[in-house]
């Protein structure tokens, strides 16, 4: 099945950055976001992207730098669609709350357009069609998954940001992994403090996972340059790859 992946932001906060999470990822024509930082509808818009094509969301937890861009979205999305078009926002406990406060404080209703459906670590939720994501318990500061997204193959598309190391096993099977990056190993006291892995980490997860491409990602502003953190990650694993916001693939899965 063809898959077309669209980073519209690879990096971590920084003041006045336009450089937030967010992946869309296509599949006949219907796009699944992962994550949604501050900015994310103006860029979809950008590439060619019609909000309304966007019909759902995978949050992978409520820091800002993920969610900041998901209000804005699904009111751009409300009053342009209106309710003729459906969103279906998963993420952790907490996302409806947020979602529900923050509509109120706006005194805007999405209507019955929008659905929200909390997960807990391993459930699996049925999107459209054959695509399925499965939700992947994080080591992060707060409650955090990252998703297997499914297309009906063998094989996964793995988005696996804002944590530390997993088990390597977890990730059997992942082709492909969209892997957290925030820090080089010089700075692996920051990565352990802050809950975040080192591009020679991810490196080593893709390689012990036994994936085919690696792409690093939520990469700290702190480094001016991502090529020696690519150089880091292949020291165990040759197929990684730093993520770049606008950077599109194509891929048969």
């Amino acid at each position: 099945m063809r898959v077309s992946v669209a980073f519209l932001g690879t990096g971590g906060p920084e003041a006045g950055s336009d450089d937030m999470p967010a992946v869309a990822v296509t599949v006949g024509g219907t796009v699944v976001l992962l994550d949604a930082g501050e900015g994310v509808q103006h860029k979809l818009v950008r590439l060619g992207i019609g909000l309304s094509r966007v019909r759902y969301v995978l949050v992978t937890h409520l820091h800002g730098d993920h969610v900041l861009g998901l209000i804005p979205l699904i009111q751009t999305r409300a009053l342009t669609s209106g309710d003729s078009q459906s969103l279906l926002i998963v993420g952790p406990s907490g996302t409806a709350r947020y979602l529900r406060e923050s509509f109120s404080s706006l005194f805007f209703n999405p209507g019955e357009s929008v659905e929200v459906r909390e997960v807990r670590g391993w459930d699996t939720v049925e999107l459209y069609g054959r695509v399925r994501a499965t939700a992947v318990p994080l080591e992060h500061s707060i409650e955090t998954y990252g998703y297997r997204l499914n297309f009906g193959g063998g094989e996964d598309f793995c988005y696996i940001t804002d944590t530390r190391p997993l088990n390597t096993e977890l990730l059997r099977g992942c082709l492909v992994i969209i892997h957290d990056s925030t820090f080089s190993w010089i700075d692996l006291d920051k990565a352990e403090e802050f809950k975040h892995s080192t591009a020679l980490e991810a490196g080593r997860v893709a390689s012990e996972a036994g994936s085919k491409l690696l792409l690093l990602y939520h990469i700290s502003p702190r480094y001016s340059s991502r090529s020696f953190l690519e150089a880091e990650a292949r020291r165990f694993f040759r197929q990684a790859y730093a993520a770049e916001k606008y950077m599109k693939l194509v891929l048969e899965l």
